[in-house]
């Protein structure tokens, strides 16, 4: 790894608009080795995610702690953040752009205590704004909240499906969201922990679109995702992504127990349980789950956090280590966690593919922690991707924390070319690592607006070409509708472009509904906003 450079000039960008290559110039840089830094309080993020004299009654109070999705929820260009919090109000977080959050929890909307835990954010109505949707532990209902657009969220209601408020107690867990039957309009996926197949609150709801946007119907049933592995579910961590690179967004979901499995999309609003055909699903207790092509061969990865058993503790019954699955093709994964060196992350939770360092390639993070025997003061594991191979360079790199995380996402939270984390801990305050001397390398960050796909770009497929005098070096991103456990990574792609800065290279986006876009671009960091049908570029704005 050469030495980083910290980024000393924030403010130095402005806006352009074009039809061509886009140009940017690089930030003014001194030399310093690159670290991660915790400055959530000093950011203004203090909240202690849930108190223990909260926990009331909560099945598995112990386990679940509540999420945090990342997204610009009121369009002012800066990424924002909701922590959901059982027994507690949920927080709104708006990110001023100068390095610090304002705590506006009342003013966008969020007035009660809520049982929530799981959080997703898309434009389920199509209308220009980032929408939430929120799972419970221990209540009877979900809460999908419409933006104003303002960053004002309004609780429709107990009367729409997705709500879920059928009076059966759940154990709520992670949700995604997918446009699977490809009209246009996000669909939702919501996943449970626990629950006896009979009587699952594990749910897929249909947007009905055109004639009710935002309105959804249960299609649990006829899509064939009532099928499990056992007689009661243990879903955490679902995900559509398309893993056979056929153009229907399948549903990869990492589940407790030996539950886990593959449904791959059959294309008439049906799907398969292709788990153990495809050599997945070996994962004992499955719990954060993550895409993303490590290995830089154009199709999709899959790593699954798990929990590892310490060989100094009494036995307890759980384990079976975490799982890197490679995509072969032609639906087929091979187990590659050993030879990967990602086999151990504790009691691990939330996880993440990230291009930390800018170097072109996917580096990965899992947070963990419980609060039992074997597994106090564990860290965050932070790994860097050597050539496919991966590297623990957690406590070099400043990854020191000893708290129960439990949710995590990435972000560019200062808009300053490198990603940041986040961070939800069990029973304590989260964490804000602010990314410093990342952006060392340039790098190309996408936001995509659809017009006719879902606005979002979810399932969008985009490929990065850095440097056109190398054109086998591609990589390649998927945008996904939820990620991670119990929280969501911010919309926007982020390509590394490592040693490529200055060349010109090319960017390809394959829409969801089927619409292909390529164009040149100048290999230097910067923000494109990219239009279905129609190109606009914009260099991401600063006061």
């Amino acid at each position: 790894m050469c030495c980083a450079l910290r980024q000393m000039n924030r403010d130095r960008r402005g806006i352009l608009y074009g039809t061509g290559a886009l140009l940017a110039s690089l930030p003014s840089c001194v030399a310093t080795a690159q670290t991660f830094i915790d400055v959530a309080a000093a950011a203004g993020i203090r909240h202690t995610q849930t108190r223990p004299d909260l926990i009331v009654d909560l099945a598995s109070s112990s386990f679940f702690t509540g999420g945090v999705a990342a997204a610009d929820f009121d369009g002012d260009g800066w990424t924002d953040l909701v922590f959901t919090r059982l027994n507690g109000t949920d927080i709104f977080y708006r990110n001023q752009g100068d390095g610090t959050f304002e705590a506006r929890t009342k003013a966008a909307g969020f007035t009660t205590p809520t049982l929530t835990n799981g959080v997703v954010s898309a434009d389920i109505d199509n209308d220009g704004d980032a929408d939430l949707y929120m799972t419970t532990c221990s209540g009877t209902r979900n809460y999908l909240y419409l933006n104003d657009g303002t960053g004002f969220f309004t609780d429709a209601g107990t009367g729409r499906a997705a709500a879920l408020a059928n009076g059966t107690f759940r154990n709520g867990q992670g949700a995604t969201f997918g446009d699977f039957d490809r009209d246009g309009f996000l669909d939702l996926m919501t996943c449970d922990w626990g629950r006896l197949a009979t009587n699952c609150q594990s749910r897929l709801f249909r947007n009905l679109g055109g004639s009710a946007p935002g309105f959804f119907e249960d299609v649990t049933v006829a899509a064939g995702l009532n099928i499990y592995r056992g007689s009661v579910s243990f879903r955490f961590t679902p995900r559509f992504v398309d893993l056979d690179r056929d153009g229907h967004l399948d549903l990869a979901i990492a589940s407790d127990f030996n539950t886990s499995q593959l449904f791959w999309n059959d294309g008439d609003g049906t799907f398969t349980d292709g788990t153990i055909p495809a050599g997945v699903g070996t994962d004992f207790n499955g719990m954060g789950s993550t895409f993303g092509d490590y290995d830089s061969d154009g199709d999709i990865d899959w790593f699954i956090s798990n929990i590892t058993a310490d060989p100094d503790a009494p036995p307890t019954g759980f384990g079976g280590w975490n799982r890197l699955y490679r995509n072969d093709g032609d639906r087929q994964f091979t187990d590659v966690t050993q030879e990967a060196g990602v086999r151990d992350a504790r009691w691990g939770w939330g996880t993440s593919f990230f291009d930390f360092d800018n170097d072109g390639d996917l580096d990965l993070i899992a947070t963990n922690g419980y609060n039992g025997a074997g597994w106090f003061d564990d860290r965050t594991v932070l790994w860097r991707n050597d050539n496919g191979v991966f590297t623990d360079i957690s406590e070099a790199a400043g990854i020191i924390d000893r708290l129960q995380g439990r949710g995590l996402v990435h972000l560019d939270y200062d808009n300053d070319g490198d990603l940041d984390i986040v961070i939800a801990n069990h029973m304590d305050a989260p964490i804000l690592y602010r990314n410093d001397g990342g952006n060392a390398r340039a790098a190309l960050r996408v936001d995509l607006v659809g017009r006719q796909s879902n606005r979002d770009g979810i399932g969008a497929f985009i490929t990065v070409t850095p440097d056109l005098a190398s054109p086998d070096h591609q990589i390649v991103w998927e945008v996904d509708g939820g990620s991670g456990f119990l929280g969501q990574n911010e919309r926007t792609a982020h390509f590394g472009l490592g040693a490529h800065a200055g060349g010109v290279g090319r960017i390809t986006v394959e829409w969801p509904s089927g619409v292909v876009q390529s164009q040149l671009f100048v290999g230097k960091t910067q923000t494109l906003r990219i239009y279905e049908a129609g190109w606009a570029f914009e260099i991401a704005p600063r006061p």
